[in-house]
């Protein structure tokens, strides 16, 4: 199944007198799944319903061919065989997305690219609603659909969104009709950048910037500052990563919260690391991408600029050693520690003031509530993540990250894991620590 997974730069959190991203959206969201062919077997059934059995895997086996016919379609280049699966009853955006889809690979230095029935988690997902509005001889047929595709140079692995397909059967076969049909149920089909519109790319030694052509004038000054934000990465986190990642920069915020499906309010964020969640390969990260909420991210000065990338790219080069357990007070901690301007004025105001309640932040408080208490998530989370450089050095904050990591699947609540990870990189468990750090706090900030 597929999904995604989010971390972010809050404004506030790098601009002392700034209020105005899996912070993230936190965690680990939803999952992602790499398969081959058609998985769609059936439960095993009595002789009455063997008949309906067969019926159901023939049409999937017809639809996943129709799919891979769409693949290699768009990687040989052929726009009007890959657009000819579109049904003619289809509604003009879904076509027209689906042609600058196809425009917008054949700008990228594609390697790979599957569509891949799903029915692993989902099932067949049409309703009676469907079998109204598309006419029930139309057999409308909503699947989940896995699209994977590989940039060279940039994704050793798939990179991989979810689409929620309707299909309809006509004289000359199956067709595919509409991408939105379970939006009322908050199932969003994936969107990429040039669904949207065209885009230009450009190219640094480590990055790839992709945008839209209002945006290819700022590219050289975003790779330059990506770049110098990689060197202070490379110098402060000790464990080795991969070093080429793919910057995206929608021209609008609508863009920016479709593509991240966002269900909270993004106006207070500069910056995304986007990942998908391949839960068939022990939770794998797959498919990482920093996404630039532009509005926000180009009002900011040069030296900002940077310490946002810094961020973010800190996320990217943890991603690999990330799992279901790592809390986002962990994720945003460390992502602020290694920032050159990482601003703990909120939470030393709140400290003089009285209010700091002296425990670390729930994934929650990162992406919900006034923007006041979103920015001093952050600001609480670095604070706790230099104390523990302070009193343990780096290379025991980054053990303590790869150990909380590593546990995939597994019994235990995220504290639990927490408290043995601590345990095992300091020789203090959660409480303790967390009392430690509130009294070095109160020490550090209540003057």
């Amino acid at each position: 199944m597929g999904g995604l997974v989010l971390a972010a730069a809050v404004l506030g959190a790098l601009l002392p007198a700034c209020r105005t991203a899996p912070g993230d959206a936190p965690g680990w969201l939803a999952g992602v799944g790499e398969r081959g062919s058609v998985r769609a077997s059936p439960p095993e059934t009595s002789s009455a319903t063997a008949p309906a059995a067969a019926e159901l895997t023939g049409k999937l086996a017809e639809i996943q061919g129709v799919l891979e016919g769409r693949a290699r379609a768009l990687l040989r280049g052929d726009r009007r065989e890959f657009l000819s699966a579109i049904d003619r009853d289809a509604d003009r955006d879904f076509a027209q997305r689906q042609g600058r889809l196809f425009d917008g690979f054949q700008r990228l230095p594609l390697l790979d690219y599957r569509l891949d029935v799903s029915l692993d988690v989902f099932g067949e997902l049409t309703s009676s609603e469907e079998l109204q509005r598309y006419e029930r001889a139309a057999q409308p047929t909503i699947l989940h659909v896995e699209q994977r595709y590989r940039l060279r140079g940039y994704d050793p692995q798939p990179a991989l969104d979810d689409l929620f397909l309707t299909f309809v059967r006509r004289p000359g076969g199956w067709r595919v009709i509409s991408d939105t049909d379970l939006d009322d149920l908050t199932m969003y089909s994936g969107r990429l950048l040039w669904e949207f519109g065209p885009i230009v790319t450009r190219e640094s030694d480590h990055f790839l910037y992709v945008s839209h052509p209002d945006l290819d004038g700022v590219a050289d000054t975003i790779l330059a500052a990506a770049e110098r934000a990689l060197d202070r990465v490379s110098v402060v986190w000790p464990l080795s990563f991969r070093r080429k990642v793919v910057i995206l920069a929608p021209s609008e915020s609508e863009e920016l919260v479709r593509i991240i499906q966002a269900q909270f309010d993004v106006d207070v964020f500069v910056a995304f690391a986007y990942s998908g969640l391949d839960r068939d390969h022990q939770w794998d990260l797959v498919g990482h991408r920093i996404i630039l909420h532009w509005d926000n991210f180009s009002a900011q000065s040069d030296q900002v600029q940077q310490s946002i990338l810094t961020h973010e790219l800190l996320h990217i080069a943890t991603r690999e050693l990330s799992g279901p357990f790592v809390p986002a007070f962990v994720d945003e901690g460390v992502a602020e520690w290694v920032t050159t301007d990482a601003s703990t004025l909120l939470l030393a105001i709140r400290v003089s003031a009285g209010t700091f309640d002296r425990r670390l932040p729930l994934d929650h408080e990162f992406i919900t509530g006034e923007n006041e208490d979103i920015v001093n998530s952050y600001q609480e989370s670095y604070s706790f993540i230099r104390y523990a450089d302070d009193r343990f050095g780096p290379r025991a904050v980054a053990d303590f990250y790869r150990r909380l990591g590593r546990p995939r699947v597994a019994p235990g609540t995220w504290r639990y894991h927490v408290d043995r990870a601590m345990l095992g990189a300091f020789g203090l468990g959660f409480g303790q620590l967390q009392r430690r750090w509130a009294e070095w706090a109160m020490d550090s900030y209540g003057g």
